[in-house]
Parts: structure tokens; sequence; C-alpha cells
């Protein structure tokens, strides 16, 4: 038995947490990050709970994604977070109502052609602004090509435009990132247009610059309790659950896993459960701030680990026990000796989060 089980009451509660913080500005809509099979908690599942939670917009980042969503019967809005310029998967996506995004004249000049064979009047698209990320967008110095996709658009509606921030926990760097965004807005409202939807806000910087919350905010990790800055009122939403399949005595001395990494310094009785690091147990989570700071205080924290216990636990019957030896792709042997109560079948709850857990992995909501 393998199954992550999501608390949709503690969905709720992080949901309503976010309702809260918008009550100030109830024109600003929340459009929910569903890529990466929901952060984890499962596209279908998680994208009809939180239409179901009144949620009228959502947000992907792969063609493969939005037409899940459309073939499981999603009817609401769909935004398309990645530029797509290959002809066949545009028109599928005209063809399925998808709210596109324009980051180049070319894409905009292909989806027209597009359009001028389609019965469609129309497509929504969202105009992406590189404002210092240096992946998709125009630069935000590219004022004139900017325009020229609201001048030139026939078919296309341009019904937004967005950016995203690289560090949003840099508060100078972010505030630099949306200045470039708002010159690009202004230049655009004094040439006559005035685009529906301005987003640059994803879950950081929603917490951090209520300022620059605008009139939509793309929210995904914070609605599942994550984020950089401490939220005591955000609740954890999923746990991860097996059973222990075979529980054994081994001798004193005796080889546990691969590479005989560890061997028992005592008659140990051992329990294996079937969930290795394919399921998501102890995956490598890279860092994504390579500030000297960071990375000293990165270090500091490896050094004081050395003097405390950093085992892997799992928690049975409210009591936690360590994981020994390596970790198997399928399997993982915890050490119960002191235990007196456990048996085969038992249920065990480990420490992996939705978006790390392996995506053929049951998600069950409760």
């Amino acid at each position: 038995m393998k199954v992550l089980e999501i608390n949709k009451d503690n969905l709720i509660s992080n949901l309503s947490f976010v309702k809260e913080k918008l009550k100030d500005s109830a024109d600003t809509k929340i459009i929910a990050v569903v890529k990466a099979n929901g952060m984890g908690l499962d596209l279908v599942k998680y994208s009809k709970f939180l239409i179901e939670n009144g949620i009228s917009m959502l947000a992907v980042a792969t063609f493969e994604e939005a037409m899940t969503l459309r073939k499981e019967g999603i009817k609401e809005e769909i935004l398309l977070l990645s530029p797509i310029i290959i002809k066949k998967e545009l028109q599928l996506l005209i063809e399925n109502d998808i709210t596109l995004t324009v980051d180049s004249l070319e894409e905009m000049n292909l989806i027209e052609k597009i359009l001028e064979n389609s019965e469609k009047e129309f497509i929504k698209a969202h105009i992406k602004i590189d404002t210092g990320f240096g992946r998709y967008g125009f630069l935000y110095t590219d004022k004139e090509k900017i325009l020229e996709v609201f001048n030139n658009s026939n078919k296309l509606k341009i019904d937004g435009v967005f950016t995203h921030f690289s560090k949003p926990n840099d508060e100078k760097w972010t505030r630099i990132q949306f200045d470039r965004f708002m010159e690009v807005i202004s230049y655009i409202n004094e040439q006559g247009y005035t685009p529906n939807i301005l987003h640059v806000s994803a879950s950081t910087a929603f917490l951090k610059y209520p300022d620059m919350n605008l009139n939509a905010v793309r929210l995904g990790s914070i609605l599942q309790g994550r984020t950089i800055i401490n939220q005591d009122k955000l609740k954890k939403v999923g746990v991860f659950k097996t059973s222990i399949s075979e529980i054994k005595l081994l001798p004193k001395g005796y080889n546990i896993s691969y590479s005989n990494t560890y061997k028992t310094k005592k008659n140990t009785k051992i329990a294996i459960v079937p969930v290795g690091y394919m399921d998501g147990l102890n995956k490598d989570k890279k860092r994504d701030d390579f500030s000297l700071k960071n990375n000293i205080i990165s270090v500091l924290m490896e050094i004081k680990k050395v003097f405390k216990d950093n085992s892997l636990k799992v928690k049975i019957k409210n009591n936690y026990y360590k994981i020994i030896g390596r970790i198997g792709m399928y399997h993982a042997i915890i050490d119960i000796t002191n235990s007196n109560d456990i048996s085969i079948g038992d249920e065990v709850e480990l420490d992996i989060t939705p978006l790390q857990a392996n995506d053929e992995i049951r998600r069950e909501y409760i």
C-alpha cells in the first residue's frame, strides 16, 4: 500500500487564509497554479477541488497539462504559462479555448494564421514580459515589439500581461523587476490599450509585497502550506502513507542494504517498507539560492548536523523510528528494535512532500 492522503479541510483552510489576505482587494483574481501534477496533489483531482471551492482560473505549464484538464471536462479558464510554437499543438489549444502565452512576434503571427482558418471569433492570450529572469518573454526594453502585438492582433485578444520574479525574497531586486513591469504597462496604457488582467506575484511575493498583487496573483505552493516565509496559519495538506511488508530479527554485525555502509551494532529488529527513492523518499532538494550569504548559512547548517541526530525517521503508531542503511529504489529498512507492538501490515507515515512524491502514487482526498 502506498498513498498520499490529501487533507481537504487543510486545503480549504489555506485557501481561506489567502482569501482573507485579499479581503481588502476583492477584485484581485486568484490564478491557481496546478502545474507539475497539480503541485503534486494530482492534476485533475486538485483542479476539480479548487473549482468546487471557488477558483475560476487555473494555470498550467505544458500543452499536455492543458489538454488533460479539458479532456477531463474542466470548462473553467486555463492559462498556459509557457509559449507554444508548434502549429499542431497551437491548433488543439485554440480548439479547446486555452488562454495562451505570447512572448514573441513570431508566435503571435503563427497564432493569427491559425485563427484565420478557425471558426473561433477570438482566442485569449497573455503577454509575458521578461523583467530580469532571462527566460521566456519580451524583454522589458522592447516596448515597441510589445506594442506591435496589440496593434496587429486581430482574432487574438490580449487579455493579460505578466512577469515572473527570479528572487522574490530579495526585496531590492524584486522591486526593480516590478518597476520595469509597471513601466511597460504605463507605456501600453499611454498607447490606448488596457489589458484586463495584470499579474506578477507568485506565493512568496504575494505574502511579502501586497502592493504588487495588482488585480491577479498566481498561487501554487502557498495553497499546500509551503512557503519560504513562515506562516503559522498555513497547514500541511499531504501525508504519505504505506504499510510494513516484512519484519525480522538480524544478528549483531549484519549488513543492511546496499554497499555495506551500515552494520548492526547489536541484535536488531527491522521492518521493511515498500517505499524508496523512486517514490520520493529522501529526494535531493537542490538549493535555488546561490548568494554568498545563503551558501554560508547552508554550510553552517550542514556542520551543525554533524553534532545532532539527523537520521531519517518514519512514524508508526505515533512513535518515530530511524531508517537505517541506504534507501533502495523501492524499499527502505527501519530499526524497530525498541518496539513491542509493531506488526506486518501496520501503517507507516513518511516525510515525503506532495511535489516530491512519484506521480504514479495514488492521491486520495480525505
